[in-house]
């Protein structure tokens, strides 16, 4: 488990056309910022639409842009940025989420899901090639290759880190499978690794969360404080 992943008790899911409408409007981040704050939700979930196949084919923005800018604004919330394997590369993902976690001080994670509904026919995928769970497993491992602590930053010496403490991970796969050495080029932050949550279609028993389709979007007008809770 990781150090913040008990702290998640509220999570809310923003829609893509939300995400689309605020970018796209002047003030419109600032006005959904406004809208997650009148809901009890502690952890904004963005980019989760492309897991539900009815919700998958609309316009969509970046999830890891949108952080950025909600992240700004919502300096008391966490967010959950939504991937996929048939989409993604496990090493291009955990970099880009652990910079950003560093970036707002450790209040990004991780939720993998099976399939993007929204990019491709899921029918046709080889499942080995995608699996999900091992796609999860590469992640938070890679966030472990480079630990914060090994950073000395000693001026007199000219040392920067103990590299002997920065490790490949070695993963591989087999057949169909990842094949991915590492290290990451980003070391780890302060308080441990971002929370790695997983949608209900992924077999990964000790994810930090679990969230489905029943986790509650944001209302169209969240004017009225309501509870919103993990499936």
């Amino acid at each position: 488990m990781t150090d913040t992943s008990t702290r998640i008790a509220s999570p809310i899911r923003v829609s893509d056309p939300d995400l689309a409408t605020a970018v796209h409007e002047p003030g419109g981040i600032a006005g959904l910022a406004d809208r997650i704050r009148r809901t009890d939700a502690d952890t904004v979930v963005l980019g989760a639409d492309r897991f539900v196949q009815e919700q998958a084919h609309g316009p969509r923005v970046d999830p890891t842009s949108a952080a950025l800018a909600l992240g700004r604004a919502l300096p008391a919330h966490r967010f959950l940025i939504a991937v996929a394997p048939t989409r993604d590369h496990p090493y291009n993902v955990a970099r880009r989420v652990l910079s950003l976690d560093h970036v707002l001080a450790g209040r990004v994670g991780l939720l993998v899901g099976a399939h993007d509904h929204g990019a491709h026919d899921p029918a046709a995928d080889d499942e080995r090639s995608h699996d999900p769970a091992e796609f999860a497993r590469v992640v938070r491992g890679l966030w472990a290759t480079w630990p914060f602590d090994s950073i000395v930053g000693d001026r007199s010496t000219g040392v920067f880190a103990d590299t002997d403490r920065i490790r490949p991970l070695d993963h591989d796969g087999g057949p169909g499978g990842y094949r991915v050495r590492g290290p990451l080029t980003t070391p780890s932050r302060p308080g441990g690794s971002p929370v790695l949550a997983v949608w209900d279609d992924v077999d990964l028993p000790d994810a930090d969360l679990r969230l489905s389709a029943a986790t509650p979007v944001l209302p169209a007008d969240a004017a009225q404080r309501g509870p919103a809770t993990a499936a």
